[in-house]
Parts: structure tokens; C-alpha cells; sequence
């Protein structure tokens, strides 16, 4: 398993202060690989006990790193694919699957899902958190949908804010570089014994960027975004915590085009998308004096969005409880039940429309989770999780662990899991009329399918970590995924118009079998007190059965042509003295080729200049994409209709904590 740099948590113990090298690089590998994580199994424990491949960013790593959202920072966990397609949208997938809509990720912002019901995945161009709050990054790569619930096929990110007994007085933060300007406030207080408040609100702004001819995509925009956390320890036994989140964003750049009745039938739009997002969450922690250990969680979001085609409103209530029972012998059960309700309502349009315009859906599930210690080294994971859904009805999802720890550099994991990817509510519901991608005509109408199931995932993983010395630590996973009743879209049928001319109609379906294989490779090396690397390399391989003889819309190869095969990173951060610190990230990610577009290999290189004057003022330089004026990352002319390329950049920030 993966450990990037868990020390952040030690520094935390003194507040909120800006962390620097000194207070992170003296920790051993032994002592990060035993800092506390809780996404990773529900529950508190070490990453070295955790039998998945887990990776873990922490603020450490994220302010070092000089990325200024979150596809960026995702792009140092291994195996993680990240594809900008404009200055807001990216793909962001593990374990391939890349897409715009990638529907095998599941993402959480303290155990609130932030996947997206309409289209499936995230929407990360409207993500922009005040990315000072953030505590750490739990990555697990593979099926957890056991624990998780459906989606959570491929991996689970869980985005972890700081507390506000830990974000104590104020901190002001400002940027601006050639790209991007952004700037962020945050202030806590103690409002009682054991009871801290903190709010915090940024904002940013992006420029456009431009397309090969050198030519501006109008892809610019701006986000705000104001947070709210309480934390209180009501007493030895319960502890609460509410945090309430609301957004709003105006995000330009050729979205969808607008189809008419009239001439000109179809024009493209530079409008975008404009919308806002709020969420309230908390939870309630307590234990009982029988030895329970339980958590009970809420959130209810509201999403309001529009675009030249198309408005929608959408509410979502969602409760999760889990109770930790008391130590069985050998036997540690943990089990818990969900349930969440989602309704929207939309505006439709002749281009986009949503059939029934408004429409509910209600999924709850159960899970019971047994960690048997078959002796003090050996440990046995059984799981079971059994949902049902308004689309599909019921599912389960079991998976079983296995983890040695054969002495005290070595330690054996394997599994074997079941994981499911839900259809969405574009996808039984849609009502897209456009043109075909690259042409005028002909028309396309892409129809819903009300009969598509669930996308099946049974997935076989082994791993392996080695200390191989002192300072150095290697960290091994392989995989070998077989995925059922994969989607894909076809041509069904075509007609003629005398308006349009003529029409394909394309529809949506469980008509494809894949097969997926790979490696991932880590080292985190500590060569001294000053200086530490961080390696990666990944490489992935896929095998796909569909039907030949039918018209497929998109790449049916989809799989093997959208992601990359090889990965690589390799990132330095070296402490020049006790107040500098410069840090190098350098990526290699292989050629693709998407929706009848080649995107060649790149280098990708990041260079960051750190200085803290005083303890609590930092200043930074940060230059990324340097090794080229402008490349392309990804694609999407399905929807993004006018190609945008990734420009280099650069960004000048100061910090100051009072």
C-alpha cells in the first residue's frame, strides 16, 4: 500500500500553522505507515493494516505541490489518471475508464458523496474548496463498494477537512499567477470547553485557455465558495460535528451547441455553465458503555444549475448509520445501513431534455463486515453489502481480504470483490438532439434506454509492501478486473427530415464485456532529513469482447484508446535550508486516443519555490506544464465541442496565519 507523506497529522497537534519540511521530514517510514486513517475501513487504523491498495495525501503534500485544484492533486496518487479537458473540466479516473462522466469513482467530502446522479462521476469544475481546509486526501484504489455502496468500483476518494478546534485564529491566503488568481480567508474561534467554530470563504478566477491554432477557447470563469464546520466533544462519549458548504460558479467555453427549427439548425455557444451548490452535513459519534462504537451521519445537498439548453434543480437527503460492535474472541463486526433520496426537475429545450422532467429515486442498502484475526499475524476480512435501487432493484456486493504481515518489512495482501456501477438518470431519461461530433449533419438523437442494468465488476487484487530500508518503502498492487454488462452506445436506427435531413438515433446499453490487467509500483525514499522522493509507475492493459456488427456511435475500444497504459511520477521535495523549500514534480503519461482525436505522450514538469520568513507567513512561486507552451490532455467534442489545450503557467502565493 501506498503512504505519501501521512506526517501532516503530527504538525496538527499544534494547530493549524503552516507546516514546513523541519516538522515533516524527521519522521521515519515506520512512524508515517502507523498515523491513524478512518476512510479506508470505516474505522481508525494504521495504513500498513489496511488490505487494499490505499494511497494518502496530505496537506503536506498538497501545499507542496503547488496545485491549485483538485484533479491536479489527485495526479500524484498511482494508477490515477487526470485528463484536463478546458480550464474547469478534467477526467479523473483509477485504474482507466477515463471520461468526462468517469462513473467508476466514487468521491466524498467527509463521507459526503459528491458523485453526480445525472450523469454519473464528478463534476470536478464545480469543486473549488479553500484547499487550506483540507486535513488529508483518503485514496483507495479498487472496489470498496461493500463498505461505500455502489459506484465505488474503481476507487474511492474521501476528502478530508480539517477540524475547527484545529483551525484556530485567522489565516489569509492570496494568489495570482498568468493563469489564475485566488484568494481565501478563514478565521475559528472557541465558543466553549471542547466546543470550536470556524468559518472560511475563497474565490477564484481562471482564464481561458486556447485551442491548437493559438486561438482562445472562452473557457474562463470564476467560483466562490463559503464553509462553515463546528466541532464539539459533548462529552467522554459523544462528540459532534456539523460543517454547511455553498458555492456559486460562472463557467464559460462550448459546452453544448443549440440545436432549432429555423436556419442556422445548429450554432455552437460559448455560454457554459452557471449554477450553485449547497450542502448541510454532521454526524454523531457515541459509545456505549456495552462497548458500541457508532456514527450516524447526515447531509442533505441542493444542486442548481444552468446552461443555454437547459436548466435543472435537484435535492438530495441522504442518512448512514454504523455501529462497531464490541470485540468477539477473534471477531471484529462492524455493520451499518444507508438510505438516500434524490429528486430533480428540469427545464427542457429541442436540444436537451430530460423525460419525465422530474422524477425521484430512492436507494438504501445494508453492510455487515467481519475482520477475524486468525492469529496476531494473519487477518481475514468477509463483507457483504445488499442495496436496492429505484433503476435496477436489488444488488450485492461481498468481497473477501486477506492480509500477512509476515515479519516487520513484509507484508502479503490479496482480494477478491464484487462491485456495481449504477445507470444514471441521463441514461434512463435523455433526450439529446444534436449534431453528430465533427459534422453538420447528419443529426444525431440520442434516446434513453429505461432497461439498463447495472455495470458488474468482479475484481482479483494482490499486493505486496516491502521496507526495504530504514528510509525506503515499496509498495506493490496488481490487478485483474473482469467487468459485465459494460455501457456502450450504438446506432439503432436512422430516419429522414425534411428539416434536418437525416437523423441517427443512438442509444445507450449493456452491450460490451471488458477485461482489465495492471501493476502499481511505488517508492517513497527519505534519503536524509532535508530531502525525500516519491516514485510511481503504473501501466494497464485491457481486453474487450462487443458485437461487431452493430454501429457503434463511440469507440467501442473505448477502454484501450482512452487511457493511457503507462504513468509515471516522480516528485522531489528537498529542504534547502530551515525557511527554503524547493520542490520538483516531473510525470510521464502515454498517448490516447478519444472521440476521433490523437493526444501524443507529454512530459509533464512542476517546479515549486517555497519561503517562510516567519513561522507563519509563507510565500511560494510555482511554475507548471513547463516544458511546453501549450498541449493537449484530453477530449471530449461529444459535448465540449471546441478542443482546449493546457498552457503553461504560473502562480505566486502568500500565506499568513495570525
Amino acid at each position: 500500500m501506498v503512504l505519501t507523506g501521512l506526517a501532516v497529522q503530527a504538525a496538527d497537534t499544534e494547530g493549524d500553522a503552516i507546516e514546513t519540511t523541519s516538522e515533516f521530514l524527521p519522521l521515519s517510514l515506520e512512524e508515517l505507515m502507523d498515523q491513524d486513517v478512518t476512510s479506508l475501513a470505516r474505522k481508525e487504523q494504521t495504513v500498513k493494516e489496511t488490505p487494499s491498495a490505499a494511497f494518502v495525501i496530505t496537506s503536506e503534500d498538497i501545499r507542496r505541490s503547488g496545485a491549485t485544484n483538485l484533479p491536479d492533486i489527485l495526479r500524484m496518487v498511482p494508477g490515477m489518471d487526470v485528463g484536463k479537458i478546458n480550464a474547469w473540466n478534467a477526467g479523473v479516473s483509477a485504474r482507466g475508464f477515463n471520461d468526462l462522466y468517469a462513473n467508476k469513482l466514487q468521491v466524498m467530502v467527509d463521507g459526503r458523496t459528491i458523485y453526480d446522479p445525472l450523469t454519473s462521476g464528478v463534476s470536478w469544475g464545480q469543486q473549488n474548496p479553500f484547499l487550506k481546509d483540507i486535513q488529508r486526501i483518503e485514496v483507495i484504489r479498487g472496489p470498496s463498494g461493500t463498505l461505500w455502496g455502489a459506484n465505488a468500483v474503481n476507487g474511492t476518494i474521501n476528502i478530508i477537512t480539517r477540524s475547527a478546534a484545529d483551525t484556530q485564529g485567522g489565516l489569509v491566503s492570496a494568489g495570482a499567477g498568468n493563469k489564475e488568481q485566488s484568494g481565501g480567508v478563514r478565521y475559528g474561534s472557541k465558543l466553549a470547553d471542547n466546543t470550536y467554530l470556524r468559518g472560511s470563504t475563497n474565490a477564484v478566477y481562471r482564464d481561458a485557455n486556447v485551442d491548437a491554432t493559438g486561438k482562445s477557447t472562452n473557457d474562463f470563469g470564476n467560483a466562490e465558495t463559503v464553509n462553515f464546520r463546528l466541532d464539539s466533544q459533548l462529552n467522554s462519549q459523544d462528540k459532534l460535528m456539523l460543517e454547511g458548504d455553498f458555492s456559486n460558479y460562472k463557467q464559460n467555453g462550448y459546452f453544448v451547441g443549440v440545436s432549432s427549427a429555423t436556419p442556422p439548425l445548429w450554432t455552437p455557444n460559448d455560454f457554459g455553465k452557471t449554477g450553485i451548490n449547497s450542502s448541510l452535513q454532521g454526524y454523531w459519534t457515541h459509545q456505549t458503555e456495552t462497548g458500541h462504537d457508532w456514527k450516524l451521519n447526515m447531509a442533505f445537498t441542493y444542486t442548481d444549475w444552468r446552461q443555454i439548453v437547459d436548466q435543472m434543480s435537484r435535492t438530495s437527503y441522504v442518512l448512514d448509520f454504523q455501529d462497531s460492535l464490541p470485540v468477539i474472541g477473534r471477531h471484529n463486526l462492524l455493520w451499518g445501513a444507508n438510505f438516500q433520496t434524490t429528486s430533480d426537475q428540469f427545464q427542457n429545450s429541442l436540444t436537451l431534455a430530460f423525460k419525465p422532467d422530474n422524477f425521484t429515486q430512492n436507494n438504501s442498502g445494508i453492510f455487515v463486515q467481519d475482520q477475524i484475526d486468525l492469529s496476531k499475524d494473519l487477518k481475514l476480512t468477509l463483507a457483504n453489502r445488499v442495496e436496492h435501487f429505484t433503476y435496477t432493484g436489488w444488488e450485492t456486493e461481498p468481497n473477501i481480504r486477506l492480509l500477512w504481515k509476515a515479519n516487520k518489512i513484509h507484508s502479503l495482501w490479496g482480494a477478491i470483490s464484487r462491485s456495481v456501477v449504477v445507470p444514471n438518470r441521463a441514461q434512463h431519461s435523455i433526450n439529446l438532439f444534436t449534431p453528430v461530433p465533427g459534422m453538420q449533419t447528419p443529426f444525431l438523437l440520442a434516446i434513453a434506454n429505461p432497461q439498463m442494468k447495472t455495470e458488474n465488476l468482479l475484481a482479483f487484487e494482490l499486493g505486496w509492501r516491502w521496507q526495504a530500508a530504514k528510509n525506503i518503502d515499496v509498495d506493490t498492487a496488481l490487478f485483474y478486473n473482469i467487468y459485465d454488462r459494460m455501457q456502450g452506445t450504438v446506432i439503432t436506427s436512422t430516419s429522414y427530415s425534411p428539416i434536418y435531413g437525416e437523423i441517427l438515433y443512438a442509444q445507450v446499453g449493456n452491450y460490451r464485456q471488458v477485461k482489465s490487467y495492471g501493476v502499481e509500483l511505488a517508492l517513497n525514499h527519505r534519503i536524509n532529513h532535508r530531502w525525500r522522493l516519491q516514485t510511481s509507475y503504473s501501466a494497464i492493459g485491457f481486453d474487450t469482447s462487443y458485437n461487431n456488427s452493430l454501429i457503434w456511435l463511440r469507440d467501442p475500444l473505448a477502454e484501450k484508446n482512452y487511457d493511457p497504459q503507462q504513468l509515471m511520477s516522480i516528485r522531489s521535495q528537498f529542504d534547502v535550508s530551515n525557511d527554503v523549500e524547493f520542490d520538483v514534480w516531473g510525470r510521464y503519461v502515454d498517448q490516447i486516443h478519444k472521440d476521433r482525436v490523437n493526444i501524443p505522450s507529454y512530459f509533464g514538469l512542476d517546479v515549486r519555490l517555497g519561503w517562510h520568513p516567519l513561522k507563519n507567513l509563507e510565500l511560494s512561486l510555482s511554475g507548471q506544464n513547463l516544458l511546453y507552451n501549450q498541449h493537449p490532455e484530453f477530449s471530449d467534442i461529444l459535448y465540449y465541442t471546441v478542443a482546449s489545450q493546457i498552457q503553461r503557467s504560473y502562480f505566486c502565493q502568500i500565506s499568513w496565519q495570525f
